[in-house]
């Protein structure tokens, strides 16, 4: 009698915390969809920012069919032009078209923003899972890590790992890889942190008690089943991020530690505009409010993100 309860328990256990089939995931997904973009409509600030992004990743990814000049390719026949029907944003004073370069510039630049928030989450969310999971020595290591390079004042450690790459005479597409590695590498420990208390939270439920008593790995525990529980603060964080990151890279090329000329880049149009302020403003300009609606536009949707799924938040 007490063998067939056990069995019916361990039996209804199973069927509790099974993996769902594909159909199933798919429903779901699509359940989620929809909630998701009818919550959208209803948070005006993701609404906003939402569109913003639209907006920008659509021009940036037909950036080659919208521009027709040569965004690195010099015309010293009309060096520092004013806006008119042939440059809509005028020219540099190599004679480069401003409008070429904020778009072409933006591609590459968005993109390695993008590049090293996921590598930054690629390394944090496995290293918060374990610390959390497994709490104990393995926690308080991996956190004093933590704590160190939190410490470390972050511009510090992109302009020393910048400056290593320079010193190596890294260029092109080295370049932008050390790049996507200083700025995930920063954002690393912010990332593990988040996923870590979320984990000790998660972890002391009663569905993980119940897939410990049937006997399922730690990590399949770990990784399957609480992980998916910290999406959510992550894609708010992960959002907010891509805005902070896209400063430190304009700040970064602003200061000659970008890639170098003639490479299109918001930061350094932006420094080579500083010698011709007076005879043409609007060099520094067009880079400088593409910088603005960019960052503006992460943080607008981040926020609203924020509030979507902590309604805790909005309600202060």
């Amino acid at each position: 009698m007490a063998s067939t309860e056990f069995q019916n328990g361990r039996r209804s256990i199973e069927e509790a915390i099974k993996p769902p089939t594909i159909g199933e995931r798919l429903a779901r997904y699509r359940a989620i969809l929809a909630d998701a973009f009818s919550e959208l409509y209803k948070s005006k600030t993701a609404f906003v920012g939402f569109m913003m992004l639209v907006a920008l990743f659509t021009v940036l990814i037909l950036t080659p069919v919208l521009t027709k000049y040569n965004p690195i390719k010099p015309d010293y026949t009309a060096f520092l032009q004013k806006p008119s029907a042939e440059h809509i944003m005028g020219t540099d004073r190599y004679g480069r078209d401003i409008y070429s370069r904020v778009l072409w510039g933006g591609r590459r630049l968005v993109t390695i923003a993008i590049l090293a928030v996921i590598f930054g989450l690629a390394i944090g969310i496995p290293y918060g899972v374990i610390s959390g999971y497994y709490g104990g020595w393995t926690d308080s290591i991996a956190m004093r890590i933590c704590d160190g390079l939190l410490a470390f004042p972050g511009i510090l450690l992109y302009l020393l790992i910048v400056t290593l790459a320079r010193e190596w005479k890294l260029e092109g597409f080295w370049n932008d890889l050390i790049l996507i590695f200083a700025l995930g590498f920063a954002f690393f420990p912010e990332a593990a942190r988040l996923v870590r208390s979320t984990v000790l939270t998660e972890k002391e439920k009663e569905y993980v008690e119940a897939s410990h008593t049937i006997g399922e790995a730690n990590l399949y525990i770990a990784m399957r089943q609480i992980l998916p529980n910290c999406i959510s603060p992550l894609i708010v964080n992960a959002t907010v991020r891509l805005g902070f990151v896209i400063l430190i890279i304009a700040a970064l090329s602003f200061l000659g530690l970008g890639s170098p000329p003639p490479t299109p880049d918001w930061g350094a149009d932006l420094s080579s505009a500083r010698d011709h302020m007076e005879k043409n403003p609007l060099l520094a300009v067009f880079p400088g409010l593409a910088i603005c609606y960019t960052v503006l536009a992460f943080n607008l949707f981040g926020d609203g993100l924020r509030d979507i799924l902590d309604p805790r938040l909005a309600e202060r």
